[in-house]
């Protein structure tokens, strides 16, 4: 890479090919529809989380979520390790914390550049509404992320 402008085209590019890339895998993920949470399978909402890792984290975040993917040596702030996130949360999964981080739109953005995409923004236009679904953009976005969080608290290393 020339310059810094060049990585930040790469990044942006890269990152840009793997929404294209797997829109479809989340578009026949979600062609069942938006099911009632209170009945969907947990096993299943991690599996679907997993697949939004792989599509969206796992350049920066690697395949195994330790902070060492292929983009990482070209950002100027390392990716987080995910597995370690209930460790260092004094043993609670900081489900909460995650959800915002991910989802990014309420920080202010006026204050310094932010670290990772605001993937909030990014799930409400990813994707189609399947045929017959009521599921608004906002409701897309929130299911997207509550799955992802599911996934990473499955992974969590907890020794």
């Amino acid at each position: 890479m020339r310059n810094r402008e060049d990585r930040g085209q790469l990044l942006l590019g890269v990152a840009r090919g793997a929404i294209l890339v797997c829109a479809a895998v989340l578009m026949v993920l979600s062609a069942a529809g938006p099911a009632d949470s209170a009945t969907e399978d947990t096993a299943f909402l991690v599996a679907k989380g997993r697949v939004t890792y792989r599509v969206y984290c796992i350049n920066c975040h690697g395949a195994k979520a330790k902070g060492d993917g292929t983009l990482a040596e070209l950002l100027t702030v390392k990716p987080t390790d995910l597995t370690l996130l209930t460790k260092e949360n004094k043993g609670a999964f900081p489900a909460d914390q995650v959800m915002k981080s991910v989802d990014g739109r309420e920080q202010i953005r006026g204050h310094g550049m932010k670290e990772m995409p605001v993937w909030g923004d990014v799930f409400q236009t990813s994707g189609t509404q399947p045929t017959g679904s009521d599921e608004t953009a906002e409701e897309r976005a929130r299911r997207k992320i509550r799955e992802l969080v599911l996934y990473l608290d499955s992974i969590q290393i907890v020794e």
